[in-house]
């Protein structure tokens, strides 16, 4: 279960506070270090295959030498939408709820801000 390690909830207090400043937009590349400390902390859980899989996408989609906005909001928004499902999960508790909700309206303003090179 998303949440279950410390390492986890590291990386959703990390997530949070980088998207919370406002100063900064996050680069492709600073992007890029955030999904592979995701990617690091996730696995192993097979029942986050998914939520990996369009991690592994969004890191890809960053990547490209002209990345696709409208792909890369497509995909910040499913992971929004999985978030907020892993928020409202009846097996989710703690502090942990109030972060993924945090994200899941974080990562859906920031997919909607104009992309930084």
């Amino acid at each position: 279960m998303l949440g279950s390690n410390q390492w986890e909830e590291s990386m959703l207090d990390n997530t949070l506070a980088m998207f919370r400043n406002d100063s900064q937009t996050l680069t492709p590349d600073q992007g890029i270090t955030l999904l592979d400390g995701w990617l690091q902390a996730l696995q192993g859980d097979p029942n986050l295959d998914q939520l990996i899989g369009q991690l592994t996408e969004l890191r890809i989609a960053l990547q490209a030498s002209s990345p696709d906005g409208s792909y890369i909001r497509q995909i910040m928004g499913s992971l929004a939408d999985k978030a907020q499902a892993l928020a409202e999960d009846v097996d989710s508790e703690g502090t942990w709820t109030g972060g993924l909700e945090s994200l899941s309206k974080l990562l859906r303003s920031y997919g909607d801000r104009p992309a930084k090179n």
